[in-house]
C-alpha cells in the first residue's frame, strides 16, 4: 500500500477515535439515557424510618420514627413536625433530571465550585439500620432553578452519581434544627378525640362522648348536653396551640400551681391514651402563655387568639338549642300525646311513609324537614332545672307530648313536653337526661298530633298509562266523559250522550289527564264532620276510571274525587275534598279546582 494511503487512513482512524471519545464523554450512555427516563432517585418511601441532615456550617439534625411518630433526636428530644418531614421526603423523587455530570467534564477548578466532593447539604435516609439512599446538595446550577446534585442508592451501583437537577431539596434542608420541631403542642385528629378535661381553682369540667358520631355531653360538675358549636371551638383551640417560643426545663415556673393561674386538661383519644397539659392563664388580652405537657420534655410558649376560650366555665358549654338532629341520618320518628293515638314515621330508600288506617302511606316530607328545622334552631330559653327530683311543677311527670327519634348508629333520643298548672311556661326534658328546660310555646305548632297532618300531600297518584276515562260532574251541568285509549294515546268523548270527539284538543285532554295524575292538596283536615256534611251535596265530582297500564280492555276500577266549598252557597278561597268516600277529608285551593274545569275544546269551539 502506498505510504500516502497509508497515512490518509490512519488520520481518519484518529479523527473518528476522537469522535466516539467525544460522544461517549459529552453524550449520555445508554445507562444513563434509561435514568433519565426514571429519574435520578426510585425508593420506597414507606420504608425510611430515620433521616440524617447535616450542612457544611456544622448544623445537622436526626429525625427517626419511633412509635408511628416523628421525633427530633439530634441536637435535642422532641416531637418532629410530620408535615414537613412528608414534604421531604416526597420532594426526592420529584428531583428534575436535566444533565448527568463528571469530574472529567471539569478542571479541577470548576470541579471544586460545583461542591459535590463537599456538598452543602447532606441527606442520608434509612430503613432501620440500613443506608438506603444519600444525597449531596451542591451549588446552584448555571441553568435557572437547577442545582448540582450527587445521589447514591443502594442496590442501584456501587458509585455515587452526579446530576444538574431541579429540585426544591435546598430551600427545605436549609432549616435550622428548631425549625423540624412540631410546631402544634397537640398533634390529634379531633375526630379521635372522645374526653376532656379542664381542672382550675380545684374544680373540673369533664366533656365525653362515644365517638365522633355522638354528640358531646358535658359530665361534670353538672350533666347536660354541650353546645356543638363551643366544643368544636374548645378542640380547636386546644388543637392549634402554636409553640412560638421554647425554653428549657426547669428556668419557668411550669410546676407551680398557684390557684386560678393554671389550667389542667387530660386529653383522652379513642384507644384510651391521655395526655396531660399544663397552661398558665394569661393576662386578659395576651395572646401568648406558657405550656407542658405530658409527651414533651420542654416548657413552650404558646399562642391562639383564642386561648381565652380555653377558660371556660360549664354554662358556658351547655347547648343553647334545643336539638341536634341530623335529618339525613333520621330513620324513624314516634310522636305520643294524651290526645290522639301514637303516630309512627319510618324512611325506607329515602322516603318516609306513615302508618295509618292500619297501611303505609306516603308522608308529608316537607312537614316532616320543617319539624326537623322546627326542633333544630329552637333556642332554650331557661335552664331550669338540673336535677329536679319532682317533676310536677313542670308538668313532665304526665307529659302532655313525646317525641322521639333515631338516627343510623345512633340510640333513640326523646324528649318530654310538660307545663305548668297554669298552662303558661312550657318545659322539655329528654328522657334519661336531669336537665329540665324553659321552651317556647311557637315550638308546638311544628309538631302535629293527630297523625293525619302527617299524611302526604299527594291525594291521587296514577300513570296515564293505566287511565281509561275521566269524567267530570260540574254543579247539574250534564257530565263531560273524556275516553282514553292507552295503546293508541287518543281521546274520545261525549257529553249529554252526543259525541264530542272532533272537539278535543289533544294536548289540553294530556294536560288534564297529567293535573289529575299527580293531584296535591293544600293540608288534611284534623276536624272531617263539617266537611263531611257540605261534602253530601258536592259542587264538582270527578271520577277516573284505571285499568291494566297499556291496555285498554280488562277489569277496570274507578276513584272518586268530590270537592264543596268552606261555606255553603259560596264560591270559598278554599274547598273541602275527599277520596273515594275514605275516612280522610282534605283542603283544595279553589284556584286548584279552576284547573281541573280548564275546557280540553279546540279553540275554535
Amino acid at each position: 500500500m502506498h505510504p500516502r494511503t497509508t497515512l490518509l487512513l490512519l488520520l481518519v482512524a484518529a479523527a473518528l477515535g476522537a469522535v466516539i471519545l467525544g460522544v461517549e464523554r459529552y453524550f449520555p450512555s445508554t445507562r444513563e439515557l434509561h435514568e433519565m427516563r426514571r429519574g435520578p432517585v426510585k425508593f420506597d418511601r414507606r420504608a425510611v424510618t430515620r433521616i440524617e441532615l447535616d450542612s457544611s456550617g456544622g448544623d445537622g439534625a436526626s429525625l427517626a420514627l419511633v412509635d408511628d411518630l416523628w421525633r427530633v433526636t439530634r441536637p435535642f428530644e422532641d416531637l418532629a413536625d410530620p408535615e414537613r418531614i412528608v414534604k421531604l421526603i416526597g420532594e426526592v423523587p420529584g428531583i428534575g433530571w436535566i444533565q448527568r455530570v463528571h469530574a472529567a467534564e471539569f478542571d479541577a477548578s470548576g470541579w471544586a465550585k460545583t461542591q459535590l466532593e463537599q456538598p452543602r447539604h447532606r441527606l442520608r435516609f434509612f430503613a432501620g439500620d440500613k443506608r438506603i439512599l444519600e444525597l449531596g446538595l451542591g451549588a446552584p446550577a448555571p441553568i435557572e432553578g437547577a442545582s448540582y446534585v450527587s445521589v447514591w442508592q443502594v442496590g442501584r451501583t456501587d458509585e455515587t452519581a452526579y446530576y444538574v437537577a431541579r429540585t426544591a431539596l435546598p430551600e427545605l434542608v436549609k432549616a435550622k434544627p428548631a425549625e423540624w420541631r412540631d410546631g402544634k403542642l397537640l398533634r390529634l385528629a379531633a375526630g379521635r378525640i372522645t374526653g376532656l378535661k379542664l381542672g382550675q381553682n380545684g374544680g373540673q369540667i369533664e366533656l365525653a362522648r362515644k365517638d365522633e358520631n355522638h354528640p358531646w355531653m358535658l359530665v361534670k360538675p353538672l350533666s347536660s348536653r354541650t353546645s356543638k358549636e363551643r366544643a368544636g371551638e374548645l378542640l380547636s383551640t386546644l388543637l392549634n396551640l402554636e409553640v412560638t417560643e421554647v425554653l428549657e426545663a426547669g428556668t419557668a415556673a411550669e410546676t407551680a400551681d398557684t390557684p386560678g393561674t393554671q389550667l389542667r386538661l387530660t386529653v383522652t383519644e379513642a384507644d384510651g391514651t391521655t395526655h396531660e397539659l399544663v397552661l398558665s392563664k394569661p393576662a386578659k388580652g395576651v395572646t401568648e402563655t406558657r405550656a407542658t405537657c405530658s409527651h414533651r420534655k420542654p416548657v413552650f410558649v404558646v399562642r391562639s387568639k383564642s386561648l381565652q376560650e380555653l377558660w371556660s366555665q360549664p354554662n358556658d358549654l351547655r347547648d343553647r338549642m334545643l336539638a341536634r338532629i341530623d335529618e339525613d341520618r333520621a330513620v324513624s320518628i314516634r310522636i305520643e300525646s294524651l290526645l290522639f293515638p301514637e303516630i309512627v314515621l319510618e324512611k325506607r330508600a329515602d322516603s318516609w311513609f306513615l302508618g295509618r288506617n292500619d297501611r303505609q302511606v306516603a308522608a308529608n316530607g316537607e312537614r316532616i324537614l320543617r319539624f326537623f328545622e322546627a326542633l333544630n334552631t329552637h333556642a332554650i330559653v331557661e335552664f331550669t332545672s338540673d336535677s329536679a327530683a319532682n317533676l310536677g311543677p313542670y308538668g313532665l311527670d304526665k307529659s302532655f307530648l313525646k317525641v322521639a327519634w333515631q338516627e343510623v348508629g345512633a340510640p333513640l333520643q326523646q324528649l318530654l313536653f310538660g307545663k305548668n298548672a297554669e298552662g303558661s311556661e312550657f318545659f322539655a326534658k329528654y328522657a334519661g337526661e336531669p336537665s329540665v328546660y324553659r321552651i317556647e310555646a311557637s315550638l308546638l305548632p311544628a309538631i302535629p298530633q293527630d297523625a293525619i297532618k302527617w299524611k302526604g300531600l299527594g291525594a291521587l297518584r296514577f300513570s296515564q298509562f293505566a287511565l281509561r276515562s275521566i269524567r267530570i260532574t260540574a254543579g247539574t251541568a250534564p257530565p263531560i266523559l273524556l275516553k282514553y285509549d292507552p295503546t293508541t294515546a287518543q281521546w274520545s268523548g261525549e257529553r249529554a250522550g252526543r259525541d264530542i270527539t272532533p272537539l278535543i284538543d289533544r294536548v289540553k285532554a294530556d294536560l288534564l289527564a297529567g293535573r289529575l295524575a299527580k293531584f296535591n292538596v293544600q293540608d288534611w283536615s284534623a276536624d272531617a264532620s263539617a266537611a263531611i256534611h257540605a261534602l253530601q251535596t258536592p259542587a264538582l265530582e270527578v271520577v277516573v276510571t284505571l285499568g291494566e297500564p297499556g291496555r285498554n280492555d280488562g277489569p277496570t276500577r274507578e276513584t272518586k274525587l268530590i270537592f264543596a266549598p268552606t261555606q255553603e252557597g259560596m264560591d270559598t278561597a278554599l274547598y273541602f275534598g275527599r277520596v273515594d268516600a275514605g275516612p280522610d277529608v282534605f283542603y283544595v285551593a279553589r284556584t286548584s279546582l279552576l284547573q281541573l274545569l280548564v275546557p280540553v275544546f279546540k279553540s275554535a269551539e
